[in-house]
């Protein structure tokens, strides 16, 4: 009777994808500040996995769906979305909302979507302290939508702007 286990090495090399895995979901955050400055994503194995997560069809889709409830809910006066970061200010959203829903509509449109773009977007979006739910002012969220928008384009301008030694600021 044959041994319906995979050989030794195909085991090791499960394990060790599926470390990678555990990783990549383990330090999502850190992962995408890295890929937000610019860092190679085949620089480790973790952040290869993270890249193509931000790049699948369906992650960008959430995202653009999640800015639109933001979006949504603010304009209708509701409560903050659930399960989701708490909207603390809510005039940024307002005075921003065509803003937040180019974005959203470039998030959902297929073709060429750079790295840097999607890793900020995915920043802004997921954390609670960004500018998305924080802004101290409509123009510091427009600022940070005009250079998610800029980083999503091939060859972006933004890059320029930003200094590489220093973490992506919220």
């Amino acid at each position: 009777m044959a041994d319906a286990r995979p050989p030794a090495q195909d085991r090791r090399m499960s394990r060790t994808g599926l470390r990678v895995k555990f990783r990549e979901a383990w330090r999502a955050d850190e992962l995408d500040e890295l890929l937000a400055r610019g860092e190679d994503p085949t620089a480790s194995g973790e952040l290869t996995l993270r890249a193509l997560k931000l790049c699948d069809p369906a992650h960008r889709a959430r995202l653009a769906r999640s800015l639109e409830l933001v979006v949504d809910h603010v304009s209708a006066g509701g409560p903050s979305p659930v399960p989701g970061p708490t909207i603390l200010r809510r005039e940024p959203i307002n005075s921003n909302r065509a803003e937040l829903l180019t974005l959203a509509r470039r998030l959902s449109v297929d073709g060429i979507h750079c790295l840097r773009g999607l890793a900020i977007a995915d920043r802004m979006i997921r954390f609670g302290d960004s500018p998305l739910y924080l802004a101290p002012s409509p123009q510091k969220l427009r600022r940070r939508v005009e250079d998610i928008l800029a980083a999503l384009e091939p060859e972006d301008e933004a890059a320029a702007r930003l200094h590489r030694d220093e973490p992506w600021p919220m």
